[in-house]
């Protein structure tokens, strides 16, 4: 069994909006930083015909940030993910039966109606957002996958789960770490090196090498590099991508090891399936933060 077998529609649904809004915040703040260094630089330039090049970048520019403010791509990003995210965690608990979802006597015995009250406490929580689907469009109940899975004995949910879930999931952290920290190191370097190639440009121009004010478009460029890390948010992001990749290696190693014939193997299991969506739930309550933060700036402007 798969994890696209298991989700329920309305994950599909809320994951494609966000990556909808990701391609687009991104593409967007892209081209809006591109067309200010342009704008800098032809605006830098000796002579009257430069001047126009430079008005019609930042013609550009201006259209690009009134569309942004309009459409607000990054509010579908984080939105999107938050609900996402919140709707995995809460499919993941129900069909391996972790935290309050093991079977009774331990735990509430209706596992579907707690599934149904937390779930629509999700869906109140983005009623009326980009990310809810249309009425009845997107099931957002218990699949057929869930109830399979969560009906199977314990040693074919912990397989399911260590390989759907915990190393997918693991090894995504893993790699977007490591991305992260090299755009990090990078967005570093040229936070050094720009400033410096300004100050030898200024020196050079000061002693008449040249006369293009090329410090107009060093520092543009420098500025766009300093937006462009902050918008993708390189340093935290490694480290909680990290943080998370060790948390469930930890966990992984502690599923792996457990003694399913022992009396209490479910409850254990429960837990550190628990512990598992936890870890995981830490990166999406960050979306969700800055899906708050991010609304109440609009409501402010």
């Amino acid at each position: 069994m798969s994890e696209r077998e298991l989700l329920p529609g309305f994950f599909w649904a809320a994951d494609s909006a966000s990556l909808k809004g990701q391609r687009r915040s991104v593409l967007l703040s892209a081209w809006e930083l591109a067309l200010l260094v342009v704008a800098a630089a032809t605006g830098s330039a000796d002579g009257e015909p430069w001047a126009w090049p430079a008005a019609v970048a930042y013609l550009g520019a201006i259209t690009l940030a009134v569309v942004i403010s309009r459409q607000n791509p990054q509010g579908l990003w984080y939105e999107g993910r938050a609900a996402a995210e919140s709707v995995k965690t809460l499919a993941w608990k129900y069909a391996v039966r972790a935290d309050a979802y093991r079977p009774p006597p331990r735990a509430l015995p209706d596992a579907e109606g707690l599934y149904r009250f937390q779930l629509g406490g999700v869906l109140d929580a983005f009623r009326g957002s980009r990310v809810m689907p249309e009425p009845e469009s997107e099931p957002v109940g218990i699949t057929e996958g869930m109830r399979e899975l969560r009906g199977r004995p314990l040693a074919v949910r912990r397989e399911v789960y260590l390989r759907e879930r915990i190393q997918v999931q693991h090894d995504w952290y893993r790699s977007k770490a490591r991305y992260c920290a090299r755009a990090g190191h990078w967005a570093g370097v040229l936070g050094v090196l720009l400033p410096a190639l300004g100050l030898v440009l200024a020196v050079l121009r000061a002693l008449g090498a040249f006369t293009y004010d090329a410090l107009g478009t060093v520092s543009a460029v420098a500025a766009s590099v300093t937006a462009w890390a902050q918008l993708r948010q390189y340093r935290p992001l490694a480290a909680a991508y990290a943080l998370a990749a060790d948390e469930l290696e930890l966990i992984r190693r502690q599923l792996t090891t457990l003694d399913l014939a022992s009396p209490d193997a479910e409850e254990l299991w429960a837990r550190l399936a628990r512990d598992a969506e936890d870890a995981v739930s830490r990166e999406h309550t960050t979306w969700q933060a800055r899906r708050e933060i991010r609304t109440t700036t609009d409501r402010e402007h």
